[in-house]
């Protein structure tokens, strides 16, 4: 009402500035509304994973590792007994059929079945497309010479490979029907048998899906995930799709909890028939152990609570997938990149000569304030060097310099030279010192370099010790993807979001960060050069 009385008041004129405040109010509530749908998706998010217990993990996983079972093996009493668990569990959560038939089943090789269920997408314009989750229920029955490491003859329960697993996906069915969730997405949750008999199961899918093939675009696989030690989570698979890992990186890991993304990814599970078949696809696991495919891999050496956090961040990641605007698209390089790739390719950078000839030390606990002269190198200036080893630096360009930390912080920022308030050991005043500097300033102090499968991302080569990025805490390794809360296209769009920071003589600038799968902020206060200097770099 106001703005109508505004308008006829101030006549033709009038009609901008109602436009103008419309416009204002429109978007004020388009982001408020952002900022409610952020709310509502961590709030639903906070209360899927809550539902996570270690009882309910552990009732899964102990009822699949029972003897009764006997080892579960593909077609066998043990197997089809497992097969009704599971198919019970999909049933009580009311999730929709998506074998054959109208059943949960899919039927193969006489006596084996694969189990599927789906939890439908909400999003007309994303329902069709397919979230896949899934892990294999079969193990190796009392063991062959080909499937075992021994001893053969007895019940390999498979507690760990991979009664964790499907206690995982049941949990994370469990958590999302509690709390009514309503995908983007659709999500097709896939119980795999025959995995022990060369992936028989997700192979026979893939060859007959039950869903069209191609409406799978990112596929879950969790195969052995009970044996979480020193908090190291693998994540395979990260590099057959373009932008994978910022999907699968949190900010909510556990204290202690830590991702490897390895760049193994081969034949030996069931996420391979899908990755084939042009799905990127994603393996979770916590590595092999002593008791693999042998009698020893009970449920008593489960570690449960370990098994707790990987389904509550498995929670979080199928949430995230789901609900994306837009899925990572298939990458086929990802075959061919190993381990002994990545050591080359992420290799860090050497590190930066020294701007100053001169070796420092940090004073004892005792000592008068400054910095020790350890050792001055030879330079190239036409007048040798005024300074001795057992020299104290106790200023800086007029700056007091109680530190070895702020005098090195300093000599990084400076231009062609700086000015040393020296004490010798045995003078009472002080003289100065003019230090040539070698080299171009750094206001920044970090070199990094593009990841072909990461667009949109830079992973750190190197931090000049010292530097603005180290005092913030950034590490070789870690990888950026915002600066200020906004996102950059390349390396070079980085380098000149960064550049103009510095230019515009802002103080501070935020950096969004992953390390080794945690994600968070850290806060770069920029340094002003020390000289006014056209030579300033990052």
């Amino acid at each position: 009402m106001r703005i109508a009385w505004f308008g006829k008041w101030r006549g033709r004129g009038a009609r901008f500035v109602i436009v103008a405040l419309a416009a204002t109010n429109w978007l004020a509530t388009w982001s408020a509304s952002c900022v409610r749908a952020a709310d509502a998706r961590e709030a639903a998010l906070s209360a899927a994973v809550a539902t996570v217990t270690v009882g309910e993990l552990l009732g899964h996983a102990g009822t699949l590792a029972d003897d009764a079972l006997e080892g579960r093996e593909a077609g066998s009493r043990g197997g089809l007994a497992a097969a009704r668990y599971i198919e019970g569990r999909l049933s009580a959560a009311r999730l929709r059929p998506a074998g054959e038939a109208g059943a949960f089943a899919q039927r193969f090789n006489s006596n084996m079945q694969n189990l599927l269920a789906v939890l439908p997408g909400s999003d007309p314009q994303l329902a069709d497309e397919v979230v896949l989750v899934g892990a294999h229920y079969d193990h190796v029955g009392y063991g062959s010479r080909a499937n075992s490491n021994g001893p053969i003859g007895y019940i390999h329960n498979g507690a760990d490979d991979n009664a964790s697993g499907v206690a995982a996906v049941l949990e994370i069915v469990d958590a999302l029907v509690t709390i009514d969730y309503r995908p983007r997405r659709t999500i097709l949750f896939a119980f795999w048998d025959g995995e022990e008999k060369n992936l028989l199961g997700s192979r026979h899918w893939v060859r007959r899906p039950t869903l069209p093939l191609k409406s799978v675009k990112t596929a879950v696989n969790v195969d052995m995930v009970g044996r979480l030690r020193d908090g190291v989570l693998t994540v395979g698979g990260t590099r057959t799709g373009y932008g994978s890992r910022r999907l699968t990186c949190s900010e909510r890991l556990p204290a202690g909890m830590r991702l490897d993304y390895s760049w193994e990814f081969k034949e030996n599970s069931d996420h391979w028939p899908l990755f084939e078949a042009g799905v990127p696809s994603l393996v979770i696991n916590t590595g092999l152990h002593d008791d693999y495919h042998r009698p020893s891999d009970d449920v008593e050496k489960l570690n449960v609570a370990g098994m707790r956090q990987v389904s509550q961040y498995l929670v979080e990641v199928v949430m995230r997938l789901a609900d994306a605007d837009e899925l990572p698209k298939y990458r086929a390089a990802g075959r061919g990149e190993t381990p002994s790739l990545a050591v080359v390719r992420e290799a860090p950078l050497p590190p930066l000569p020294a701007r100053a000839p001169v070796e420092w030390a940090a004073r004892a606990a005792g000592d008068p304030a400054g910095v020790l002269v350890v050792t001055v190198r030879t330079t190239a200036g036409p007048e040798p060097l005024d300074l001795r080893p057992g020299d104290r630096v106790i200023g800086c360009d007029g700056r007091p310099i109680a530190a070895l930390g702020e005098l090195e912080s300093h000599l990084l920022v400076a231009a062609k030279a700086v000015r040393l308030q020296v004490v010798g050991r045995e003078a009472d005043q002080p003289r100065e010192v003019v230090l040539p500097l070698a080299g171009k300033p750094l206001r920044f102090g970090a070199s990094w370099r593009a990841d072909e499968s990461e667009p949109g991302t830079v992973f750190v080569t190197r931090v000049v010790p010292y530097s603005a990025a180290a005092r913030a805490g950034l590490a070789v390794g870690d990888r950026i993807d915002a600066v200020d809360g906004a996102p950059f296209a390349d390396a070079a769009d980085l380098l000149a979001r960064l550049q103009e920071s510095l230019d515009s003589g802002a103080r501070e600038l935020a950096l969004r960060v992953e390390r080794q799968g945690r994600v968070r902020t850290l806060a770069v206060e920029l340094t002003s050069p020390a000289e006014p200097s056209r030579d300033a770099t990052l």
